[in-house]
């Protein structure tokens, strides 16, 4: 589809000097891991900004059932949202994948802020609250697909458990950002305050990162490490539909589904 052009991975170009390799993988490889834990940090900062504008919510006259109802489609559209769009960014840059959505979530928090009359319609805010979710669900993948390209098979159980810190601390700075802003503001700068500091952070994001080693002159991973999986064919980089994607690998792994149960179970606790 020509909406999604932008999205698409970015082109292999020549190789880089030998002699220049190695500098330029350490920086690209700590400039990505830094992009995406920014970028991943600053969709906490716009996921539950909801939850804490309710108790004023309240105050207008609204019922708990009421907001319960506009808050549950977050959780609904987010998880369709990290299936559909999971799939595609698969197939797309991680650089604009995970900007895109943050831009859309920035959107979406400042109306909430910003535009009189949005806060007092349940359908109003039910509509961009699945925006929002939407929104939400383009944070992750990217992030898996980048630690994928840049980081080897050893390497990526670390990488990943310092990357996963990032939401905690996304969410930490959303509930320090409330304590001080509300009583200086108002109580809608719960939405349009992290708004504007997530916005300069997409800047940053977008500055940091690159899509595959190969559309910045380097080999992949497994040649630069020497570290290759048992499973390694010639045509591994090759990008692949959502077809083949879905069918060939997804749906057919007896592993995903099992890791999917017990997800399940896990988020159950989480939020039980």
């Amino acid at each position: 589809m020509k909406l999604f052009n932008f999205l698409k991975p970015a082109s292999h170009v020549k190789k880089l000097h030998v002699n220049q390799i190695d500098a330029a993988y350490k920086k690209h490889r700590y400039m990505n891991f830094v992009g995406i834990f920014i970028g991943y940090a600053c969709y906490y900062l716009l996921r539950k900004n909801f939850s804490l504008a309710m108790p004023f919510l309240l105050n207008t006259g609204f019922t708990k059932a009421q907001l319960g109802l506009v808050l549950s489609a977050i959780p609904i559209s987010y998880g369709v949202s990290k299936f559909l769009m999971g799939n595609l960014s698969d197939r797309s840059n991680p650089r604009y994948f995970i900007t895109t959505g943050l831009i859309i979530s920035v959107i979406v928090n400042l109306i909430f802020g910003c535009i009189p009359g949005v806060t007092a319609s349940l359908f109003l805010m039910g509509t961009l609250m699945f925006i929002n979710g939407w929104a939400q669900g383009m944070g992750a993948p990217p992030c898996y697909r980048t630690v994928a390209h840049w980081f080897s098979i050893s390497e990526r159980g670390r990488i990943m458990s310092v990357w996963n810190i990032s939401h905690n601390l996304g969410a930490g700075l959303l509930g320090a950002l409330a304590i001080l802003a509300i009583p200086l503001l108002t109580w809608k700068s719960v939405f349009y305050l992290p708004s504007i500091v997530v916005l300069l952070f997409t800047i940053v994001v977008l500055i940091l990162m690159r899509d595959t080693p190969q559309s910045v002159g380097l080999m992949p991973i497994e040649e630069y490490r020497n570290e290759y999986p048992e499973n390694h064919s010639k045509d591994r980089e090759k990008e692949l539909s959502a077809k083949e994607i879905l069918f060939k690998y997804v749906l057919v792994n007896k592993y995903i589904w099992f890791l999917a149960l017990a997800n399940v179970f896990v988020y159950f606790v989480r939020y039980g």
